[in-house]
């Protein structure tokens, strides 16, 4: 079966949404029935504790009466019709009441409409509930041939801990099933309406395309048959998708074709014209090649000519240039000594600045040495005042340091003490008098010897004042002869380059020379090759003006094909 795209779209779009569709039901039919399962539990769990606390209520034991009544305290359970059909008829729920595993009182009825009394539990019932005295939940509770969701809850004595019996909660399995049902048909529905109405967008969007796609397949059939005036549908071209790109695509390409073929019917038009007009030059210019090889000899004759009086030219200027090139090694020597004697003169002119800063920095040397030298000078001074200062105070202290003794030799054995201090104050004053004319000395050597060095700087100072003026006149020497040397080194230059362009020229001028010799010669030559090759050329003209004629008939055939296409 051929999958056409109407129905590749088609299985792409329902298939995932039956599959989703599946899934929903199926999730509804486990997950929603579970759920409702489940609420039923607790709402059966919630009457049958309801009934209990009923029974419960009442106070005193639960006992049996000789006849087989069950008792509570003062109400008879046996007879208690009106709780458990009150209990159903507002919860919807049958209730029954067991003492032990026997029925004892209920609200269901068989299909007589008796209550189902005296009837015992299943066993599983009595096991879980009776000896075990937990609750129990069972989804397949028959009574009289009617199956019933149930909930148990053990009764017990007042302070007891060993059931007695138990209260059951029951709801028709068949009823809530169909209420299960009802919801599962409702998803299947909503997901059938849901399926339709994708299959009707799918439908109506697949036309569409198939639609449009036609269109646009017959379009390019068209095209394909050479009518290329054909017009595409503007809902096709309106497109955003990838239909109106092909329809615009097609419609582009149909513009390309109009181009093309229109210029290629031009291009016809004019070949033919062309033909025409080869064909009848070819034959005029069979006529004139005749003309032109009678010129072709004469042209022979003039280039053997030229070609001996180029041969002397060249000669000539050969032995010129050998000249010049005599005359440019010269000056190459020539330069390359004054370019030596314009860096000696270089090298001498930074000598005699390198010697300018030395000088100069001897001097600012000298002059730093001789103001240290009168600084020092005047320190020595200060500490010659120093010193007599401490040698005077030096004399004071010795005469007190005497008249201490004198007072304390007066003064007896009280004034030992002070003596031995007196005796080391005179010997300290001593000391001090004998260090004050050592520095004494020593200040006034450095004072002499200081004077001596400020003697010798300023000799210094005049020896460089005076090698400072020769440095000045040696450096205009020197500038002047610099600037001589630039203007003969710049003539010389001039002098090598005017020479260079005369070697320049007269290279030009030989190789035009041995070209024009080279091309009178091959001119000698070719114009008897043109002369051999005009024979064969009108020859060969014949052979176009027989093209020109075949050219016309497939101009002709060309123009007929292209006629095909409409415009």
């Amino acid at each position: 079966m051929k999958l056409t795209i109407r129905k590749k779209i088609f299985l792409c779009s329902l298939v995932p949404v039956c599959l989703l569709g599946a899934i929903v039901i199926f999730a509804a039919a486990t997950f929603v029935k579970n759920s409702i399962i489940e609420q039923v539990e607790k709402s059966l769990k919630g009457t049958a504790v309801a009934t209990l606390a009923a029974y419960d209520q009442n106070s005193g034991e639960y006992i049996e009466a000789e006849n087989g009544a069950i008792w509570k305290g003062s109400y008879n359970i046996s007879q208690s019709e009106k709780l458990v059909d009150t209990i159903k008829a507002e919860s919807g729920m049958d209730v029954t009441f067991f003492y032990g595993s026997r029925r004892i009182m209920t609200s269901a009825v068989d299909q007589n409409g008796e209550r189902i009394l005296g009837s015992p539990a299943g066993d599983k019932v009595v096991e879980k509930v009776l000896k075990e005295g937990g609750e129990y939940f069972s989804d397949n509770v028959s009574m009289d041939g009617t199956t019933y969701y149930g909930y148990y809850v053990p009764v017990y004595q007042n302070g007891g801990t060993e059931p007695i019996g138990m209260v059951f909660a029951g709801s028709n399995r068949e009823e809530i099933l169909a209420d299960v049902m009802k919801i599962i048909y409702g998803m299947v529905a909503m997901v059938i309406l849901v399926v339709l109405i994708c299959t009707v967008t799918v439908s109506i969007y697949a036309s569409s395309m198939t639609r449009e796609l036609k269109s646009s397949i017959r379009g390019v059939q068209k095209v394909a048959e050479g009518r290329l005036d054909v017009q595409f549908e503007k809902s096709g071209l309106r497109r955003k998708d990838e239909i109106g790109d092909l329809t615009r695509a097609i419609r582009s390409l149909q513009d390309a074709l109009k181009n093309i073929i229109g210029g290629i019917r031009e291009s016809t038009d004019r070949l033919v014209d062309a033909s025409d007009v080869l064909e009848h030059t070819s034959r005029e210019t069979f006529g004139n090649i005749n003309n032109v090889k009678h010129a072709v000899d004469a042209i022979t004759q003039g280039a053997g000519s030229q070609a001996s009086d180029t041969r002397n030219a060249s000669d000539h200027v050969k032995y010129m240039g050998d000249l010049i090139i005599e005359t440019g090694r010269e000056a190459d020597e020539l330069n390359g000594s004054a370019d030596a004697m314009r860096q000696s003169g270089d090298r001498a002119a930074e000598t005699i600045e390198e010697l300018k800063q030395i000088n100069e920095e001897v001097r600012k040397a000298v002059a730093n040495i001789a103001e240290q030298t009168r600084e020092t000078n005047e320190s020595a001074k200060r500490i010659k005042e120093a010193s007599d200062f401490i040698s005077e105070i030096a004399s004071e202290t010795n005469l007190l340091a005497l008249n201490a003794s004198i007072e304390a030799a007066r003064a007896g054995e009280a004034g030992r003490g002070f003596s031995v201090v007196a005796t080391q104050i005179q010997k300290l004053a001593e000391q001090s008098n004998d260090a004050s004319g050592s520095i004494d000395e020593i200040v006034n050597t450095l004072i002499r010897n200081a004077e001596m060095v400020v003697d010798t700087m300023a000799q210094m100072q005049e020896v460089i004042e005076r090698q400072n003026g020769h440095i000045a006149s040696t450096e205009v020497t020197v500038e002047d002869v610099m600037q001589e040397i630039q203007t003969s080194v710049q003539s010389i230059r001039n002098i090598e380059q005017k020479a260079k362009e005369l070697e320049k020229a007269r290279t030009q001028i030989v190789n035009t020379l041995e070209s024009l010799s080279d091309i009178a010669q091959d001119n000698v030559a070719s114009t008897k090759e043109t002369n051999e090759a005009m024979s064969e050329v009108a020859d060969r003209f014949q052979n176009v003006a027989d093209s020109a004629g075949n050219l016309r008939g497939t101009a002709d055939m060309l123009a007929q094909n292209i006629g095909n296409f409409t415009l």
